[in-house]
């Protein structure tokens, strides 16, 4: 028998998941994911998620080192909904380097009515690196990891997987 993943169980995970722990949901489809510097607006990432990028795998991000110069970034989902009301729905972001939890951020979207078309923006607020773990996270590319949860109405629904490089070149993102 399958155990239930619930909000409280992801809380206490200590280090990011090697497995996904769902299928994604047939509730809900997400079409698009922004990720700016909320400060000045600058698009860090804008990817569509059409049909033929449907396909459950860990994805990979890579920024440049100007990425811990960022205060506070602004992520916005736009997603569909389809036949039924969603009600309560919670993101729970958690971020690790080499397995050990950095930050956990949590969202809340009260209820979408059936096949809508919803904009969720979250604000995320970085947390202080010192210099260390900064220099640590240049030079061990990929070992910055996160998993995202999607529940709606306390059950899982949907399960992101994501490792980082932060070792970009600037000429790559202009």
């Amino acid at each position: 028998m399958q155990k239930v993943v619930t909000p409280e169980i992801v809380r206490t995970f200590t280090m990011p998941c090697d497995k996904f722990l769902c299928k994604p949901s047939d509730e809900i489809k997400f079409i698009k994911f922004i990720l700016r510097d909320a400060d000045d607006n600058f698009i860090l990432f804008d990817f569509d998620n059409d049909e033929e990028n449907q396909q459950q795998e860990v994805l990979s991000y890579q920024f440049t080192p100007q990425y811990f110069d960022i205060k506070t970034l602004g992520a916005t989902k736009i997603f569909k909904t389809f036949d039924k009301p969603l009600k309560n729905l919670l993101l729970i972001d958690r971020f690790y380097f080499k397995n050990n939890l950095i930050k956990e951020y949590e969202f809340r979207f009260p209820f979408c009515i059936p096949h809508s078309t919803n904009t969720w923006e979250s604000m995320y607020d970085q947390p202080a690196l010192g210099t260390n773990l900064k220099d640590q996270m240049l030079l061990n590319s990929w070992e910055t990891k996160s998993d995202t949860f999607l529940f709606i109405d306390g059950k899982l629904a949907n399960h992101e997987r994501i490792e980082y490089d932060f070792s970009g070149d600037q000429e790559d993102f202009d």
